[in-house]
């Protein structure tokens, strides 16, 4: 006679089942939360700034897009702001398909859960890799002079070995201006900071993303943007140099 608490038991297939439709709720929620923040976005003076940005010079060809520091958009305390990050690399790659339909778009965080990639590839978004915060990862393998990175978060680490490549000519994420006073002054985050800025951002011309009418908000303020760009004979500008 079978004892009672095997009934109670459930099978292999019923906790698959579970997951998946755990998951599968999950995934809907997201999507729910990102379509409401992408209007916002579109909608948005940030948008618009970006979008003057990114029209404003003859660029290098683009035909990727790598994402780096996106975070996780399910485990985290500030999931809004993670989602705001995720609607502004989309925005950028929807501006960019203008000029380029066959842009690819990938991400990578060691953070990432598996409900994060399954709803980042339902819209388009490529996985890459990586054990570590303070390691390229796979992410190495597709960052080329064709690359835009976009890391509106990472680890100075990190910062230290995408910057060395010196393989890209354009980026978009933290402002480094404001993200070297975020330590004291002569402080080994301060030093690492000015050490990274002189070596490698100063190569590059910056252009301030600015947002007027609120959709990155007071608790989004610590983590300003920017636009970085190489110039060369091929693409130079004709625009004078201005922050929008």
């Amino acid at each position: 006679m079978p004892h009672a608490n095997n009934f109670d038991q459930p099978t292999q297939s019923t906790r698959t089942t579970n997951i998946k439709l755990s998951s599968s709720r999950e995934t809907r929620q997201l999507h729910i939360l990102y379509n409401k923040i992408q209007n916002q976005c579109i909608e948005s003076n940030f948008s618009t700034s970006i979008k003057h940005l990114l029209d404003s010079k003859n660029n290098p060809r683009i035909t990727r897009i790598v994402s780096l520091g996106l975070g996780s958009l399910t485990k985290s305390t500030d999931q809004s702001r993670r989602i705001k990050q995720l609607a502004i690399l989309l925005a950028i790659a929807e501006r960019m398909r203008k000029s380029q339909p066959s842009l690819e778009i990938y991400a990578q965080d060691p953070s990432f859960s598996k409900i994060d990639e399954a709803f980042l590839q339902t819209l388009d978004v490529h996985i890459l890799s990586t054990s570590s915060a303070t390691e390229l990862g796979e992410a190495a393998q597709y960052i080329d002079e064709n690359t835009l990175v976009y890391s509106p978060f990472l680890t100075l680490e990190a910062y230290e070995l995408f910057f060395s490549t010196g393989k890209f000519n354009f980026f978009i994420g933290d402002d480094f201006d404001a993200l070297r006073v975020k330590w004291p002054k002569h402080s080994s985050g301060w030093k690492e900071a000015e050490s990274i800025s002189r070596r490698y951002v100063q190569n590059f011309r910056k252009r301030v993303i600015r947002d007027e009418a609120g959709f990155w908000g007071v608790e989004d303020k610590p983590f300003p943007m920017a636009m970085y760009y190489k110039t060369s004979h091929r693409y130079e500008s004709q625009q004078p140099k201005a922050k929008l």
